[in-house]
């Protein structure tokens, strides 16, 4: 049996639900709905339990009872639990041609990979005749047709080549590429019916428009040629493998404390896991004590620790009326732990340990631009995906409308999920400092011509404006050049780094002005140590003269100081691959609202940046 391996964080982002993945030995599979996840997570031993994730704040965020960790596949063997489970799949696209002769084959969904049986050729090329053995395998065409929506179909080989004719059911096509001609016009498809066009132009806008519009397909759902609603706007052509094709949408949540610290680490797991049939079952509104006896002894605890950590939180949510906050918003949701982190809230035996310097323990270069570092010993990350959009990053839709394209099934309430364990360094800015900088009328002045390109390149697509503060540009594009110097210093690669952003946008009275840089890969290199370490006083002072320093300065300089907009959608200013820009799983923004100058200054104007003159502290 052919091996399919991919991680399971990867399942998350970059390859979750409605993504393509290419294997080895040519094949090309397509992650399947909620909908199949639900029933491979039913046949396994205790149902879905063994997989639920749980992160009460980012639940009640997202609208669902729980999460689940994607299926993790083990092989057979004496006290092995849950083996052989599978991450469901279809295969997509499924328009297949044979590398030898030509001979294209439509495909199932749900059929296996298959060797080719075209018919005979007239140019001797025909696979017809060759014994089973000596057949190659189809391998899946390069071509698929997307539109703004999330659909997703074939390339619609048949009607392009009939575009002026009519065509029968018996029709074979055949795809051939020009030896003396590698571009779309030397791949020709030929018809048994003599029809043949090359690919010339079927990439241009409106190519498809004559031949058919989206039918709304959803192959990841099991839904055959037409969707279950008709869709009717244009198809875009693009290669299987662009980057365009897929983009999923990702909503993370930093595990905050809710227990004391004196709480036992097994109380907390047993109560967080458990938490909505421990409370649910109640008595004259308290707590059912028969409940929690039978959840104790199941887990070998004791009762009244259990009842007594539930009820110290209970009354923890009431007081900071913690049910009804106004973490709809995500500037109201980062507050809470933007708050907690500079709190110094949690403790060794909780997955989130934080602990605060005032940067006056620091060098000068520290002391003059923040006011505190936060080294955070212990974080816990829950990363769901909510959704995903093709062609651009985001596509105007709201949450529900996401949610609802990943399952079929009103029934499914949970969104699929990982946890990812690490360390990280919290950033400070000195509100006095800051404010002193965005005084100048010359930062706004240079801001706004960044937030003009990315709210021109909204208005285009029919979506509302943003507003983009100085504050904000600052805050992510010094986020980006510290995570490319502590890949240089502590040995991670850049991709094993992430950033989130603390800063204010509508709710003024309740600023922020911070940065966390954590390691959250998922995997060993994202629990490699060190990142604390180089926060300590000593260490950080050389990292941020060096990030500093080499953000004065790009390799792509003068061109990318005095850029008047670059990068997806004119969306950054002195920014790019060389200087300021990150892996996609890094940044929170598409490597958007980018630019140095705010940090470092331009070459004529030094004074705009906010680090302006460091190098003199």
């Amino acid at each position: 049996m052919q091996k399919r391996t991919i991680r399971r964080t990867q399942l998350i982002s970059p390859w979750g639900v409605g993504q393509m993945i290419n294997f080895p030995g040519d094949e090309s599979l397509m992650v399947c709905g909620l909908d199949a996840w639900d029933r491979i997570y039913q046949s396994a031993n205790n149902g879905s339990e063994e997989f639920i994730i749980r992160e009460e704040r980012l639940e009640r965020r997202l609208g669902v009872s729980h999460f689940r960790i994607p299926p993790e596949y083990r092989q057979p063997g004496a006290g092995v639990k849950n083996p052989n489970l599978k991450i469901p799949c279809v295969r997509f696209p499924r328009w297949h041609y044979c590398p030898r002769c030509g001979s294209m084959e439509k495909l199932s969904l749900f059929g296996s990979q298959q060797k080719c049986k075209g018919p005979s050729f007239s140019d001797g090329m025909s696979c017809h005749n060759l014994p089973e053995r000596k057949r190659p395998y189809l391998i899946p065409v390069r071509f698929i047709a997307i539109c703004e929506m999330g659909h997703i179909e074939d390339f619609p080989f048949m009607e392009w080549v009939h575009t002026d004719r009519d065509h029968d059911s018996y029709c074979n096509l055949r795809l051939r590429a020009g030896r003396s001609n590698s571009s779309l016009s030397g791949i020709l498809i030929h018809c048994s019916c003599t029809a043949k066009r090359s690919l010339f132009g079927a990439f241009n806008e409106g190519a498809l428009s004559k031949i058919k519009l989206c039918s709304g397909h959803r192959p990841w759902l099991g839904e055959g040629e037409k969707g279950s609603k008709e869709c009717g706007i244009e198809l875009r052509v693009v290669q299987k493998g662009a980057s365009n094709v897929y983009f999923p949408d990702t909503r993370s949540s930093i595990y905050l404390p809710q227990w004391e610290q004196s709480t036992d680490r097994k109380v907390v797991e047993i109560l967080e896991t458990y938490w909505d049939k421990l409370t649910s079952h109640r008595v004259d509104g308290q707590l059912n004590k028969a409940v929690f006896e039978m959840v104790a002894e199941m887990r070998n605890v004791d009762c009244n620790k259990l009842m007594t950590a539930a009820e110290k939180k209970l009354s923890r949510d009431s007081e900071t009326n913690l049910a009804n906050d106004d973490s709809d918003s995500e500037e109201m949701y980062r507050k809470l732990e933007y708050d907690a982190i500079l709190s110094g809230a949690g403790g060794d035996n909780q997955d989130f340990s934080v602990t605060n310097k005032n940067s006056s323990e620091y060098g000068n270069v520290i002391t003059r631009y923040f006011k505190s570092i936060s080294l955070l010993h212990k974080l816990r990350e829950t990363r769901a995906m909510v959704g995903f959009s093709r062609w651009t990053p985001e596509d105007g839709r709201p949450l529900y409308e996401k949610k609802e394209a990943l399952h079929l099934q009103e029934s499914i309430d949970w969104l699929p999920a990982i946890v990812v364990r690490g360390e990280g360094l919290f950033f400070e800015f000195d509100s006095q400092v800051l404010n002193s900088w965005l005084e100048k009328r010359s930062v706004h002045e240079r801001a706004q011509k960044l937030a003009d390109n990315y709210n021109a390149a909204r208005r285009k697509n029919g979506w509302e404006e943003e507003v983009i503060s100085p504050k904000f540009i600052l805050l992510h594009t010094f986020a980006h050049i510290l995570i490319n110097q502590f890949s240089f210093e502590c040995g991670y690669g850049s991709s094993a780094l992430r950033e989130r952003i603390y800063c204010e946008n509508e709710y003024k009275e309740n600023p922020m002005h911070g940065v966390l840089i954590y390691t959250a890969s998922g995997d060993s290199e994202g629990s490699l140590g060190g990142l604390v370490r180089q926060g300590l006083p000593g260490n950080l002072e050389n990292i941020l003269i060096n990030a500093l320093h080499n953000a004065k300065w790009c390799s792509s300089d003068p061109v990318c100081m005095e850029s008047a907009g670059q990068g997806p959608d004119s969306c950054n200013l002195a920014a790019c691959h060389s200087c300021a820009l990150l892996p996609e799983t890094s940044c929170e923004e598409s490597n958007k609202k980018l630019d140095r100058a705010l940090l470092s200054g331009t070459h004529e104007n030094a004074d705009i940046g906010y680090f302006a003159g460091f190098d003199e502290s």
